[in-house]
């Protein structure tokens, strides 16, 4: 088997893996979250929403740089390693003290005295990412994401078992503290006995020296990302209400975890396959072009359904009370189109070691998005949607530009590749909207079976149209189930 083909059925393997991972905790997730809703005020959610600010952020910090690093960088020694896993272990130590000093101060900020104590919990989950942070960096270098899913897996269903425990016996809106707190924790003991890597007692700064400027690079990128992906957040937080907040944070809650999947089984081996493949441009772009098509055939669907249906699958499971939510969820379904193809550039120009570019790019197209926000946000909260809106056209063009240039081939021809996707899409978000017609005005049928058939319908008429006009992504499509039918349903897999 040749070093292509290799790398393909890496890939492959790896996305059954990942989606296996993601579909088992969304499955949890799914279920928990909707429990949850039912039981909890979408003020608790708010305060939670509010605590993410900081805690991604400070992450990020901890981070420093060092996980796209580690993956991207094809030589690194044991005391490297070592030195790094010692380096984020004391920022994850001194972002946790950090936040619970200024707990006091932030909750103030935001009008939020029942916050200060929620934050100093939820600070602890920083110092304890850190100290699994290296293994699970290491596993995915090498695209081993069994090791990783089976963890993912077990943690989650433990955190959601604990969030419904708690809540169902009063607790409030710490069951969603604990319910993110204690998966970290058995996250921390799993990774330390799964991971064949274990840090030697040597710390050596000079030993990478050389790898600062690029890790330093990505820092300052993730801070940014994280905090333009909380900026709403915290701009909703501090001139609305708690319960707004928590209304907005719910709106957007769908259309992530459509992305989320997407992030979990395609985007997360993006910069680990890109950076294998990074000298050789020919192959790169043949990787770049199936990775932008496979992820537009599948999330191009799933959010007009989404956009489609987001009344009654908001009524439905979470009841009247969440009904603010609609407006919100159907315009983040439109606002997140952008995210995973802007994931895929960012991924390429770290792959090909270029973080200050990264950097350069990241500082200006958040700047522009702040500013926006901030002269937007004065005329009502679906402006600030809008901004973002705006913000992730103008970023996505900027990266498409920019890679296309460096791939060999015009932008305009990388836009090329998405028609065809828009097309099924609008055909089969017609079929569903003359279903709903007619459901609405010629059947008396429970809104669970209406929901439940036009989704269905929605589903296999998209596949039945991708399968009429020969889309390519229905051959990987089969390639993938042949693979994960052979390996997870004819042989027993091994246990954690």
């Amino acid at each position: 088997m040749n070093d292509k083909e290799d790398l393909k059925s890496k890939a492959i393997k790896g996305s059954v893996w990942s989606l296996i991972e993601t579909f088992s905790l969304q499955i949890v997730q799914f279920t928990v979250g909707v429990v949850l809703a039912r039981i909890l005020e979408p003020k608790d959610f708010g305060l939670i929403a509010l605590t993410g600010i900081f805690t991604s952020i400070s992450a990020a910090i901890t981070d420093g740089g060092f996980e796209k690093t580690i993956i991207q960088k094809k030589n690194l020694s044991p005391i490297q390693i070592s030195t790094i896993f010692y380096i984020n272990i004391l920022l994850g130590a001194l972002m946790t003290i950090l936040l619970i000093l200024l707990s006091p101060y932030i909750s103030a900020f935001f009008n939020a005295p029942e916050l200060t104590p929620i934050l100093q919990v939820v600070s602890l989950s920083i110092f304890l990412t850190s100290l699994s942070q290296t293994q699970q960096t290491l596993l995915l270098k090498e695209l081993n994401f069994k090791k990783i899913s089976q963890i993912q897996i077990i943690t989650s269903i433990i955190g959601g078992i604990t969030g419904l425990a708690m809540a169902l016996t009063g607790f409030g809106v710490w069951a969603l503290v604990y319910a993110a707190l204690v998966p970290q924790i058995i996250k921390v003991i799993f990774f330390w006995i799964k991971s064949s890597w274990y840090p030697i007692f040597k710390f050596s700064y000079s030993s990478i020296k050389t790898l600062v400027p690029y890790g330093l690079n990505i820092l300052v990128s993730s801070i940014f990302f994280f905090m333009i992906q909380q900026f709403n957040v915290f701009i909703v937080g501090r001139f609305y209400s708690k319960t707004e907040l928590g209304l907005f944070n719910r709106g957007n809650r769908f259309p992530e975890l459509v992305i989320g999947i997407l992030q979990n089984v395609v985007l997360k081996m993006t910069l680990p396959i890109f950076a294998k493949i990074q000298d050789d441009t020919s192959h790169l772009l043949e990787v770049v072009k199936k990775t932008n098509k496979i992820v537009a055939f599948v999330s191009l669907p799933l959010l007009m359904l989404l956009f489609i249906k987001a009344e009654d699958i908001t009524i439905f499971l979470f009841t009247e009370k969440w009904r603010g939510s609609i407006i919100f969820l159907q315009l983040f379904c439109i606002v997140r189109i952008f995210e995973p193809f802007i994931t895929i550039h960012r991924e390429l120009l770290l792959s090909q070691g270029l973080s200050a570019l990264l950097l350069k790019i990241f500082t200006i197209t958040s700047l522009f998005e702040i500013s926006l926000i901030l002269w937007l946000i004065h005329y009502g909260i679906l402006y600030l949607v809008l901004a973002t809106f705006i913000s992730r056209v103008i970023t996505y063009l900027t990266y498409t530009i920019i890679n296309s240039k460096r791939l060999g081939i015009q932008w305009t021809q990388e836009l090329g590749w998405f028609p065809p996707y828009i097309l099924l899409t609008a055909g089969m978000g017609l079929i569903v909207l003359m279903l709903q017609y007619v459901m609405l005005h010629f059947t008396d049928t429970t809104l669970f079976w209406r929901i439940f058939m036009q989704l269905t319908i929605g589903i296999f008429s998209y596949g039945f149209l991708a399968y009429i006009f020969k889309v390519s992504e229905i051959s990987y499509l089969n390639s993938f189930l042949k693979i994960a039918s052979k390996k997870f349903l004819f042989k027993k897999s091994g246990a954690l």
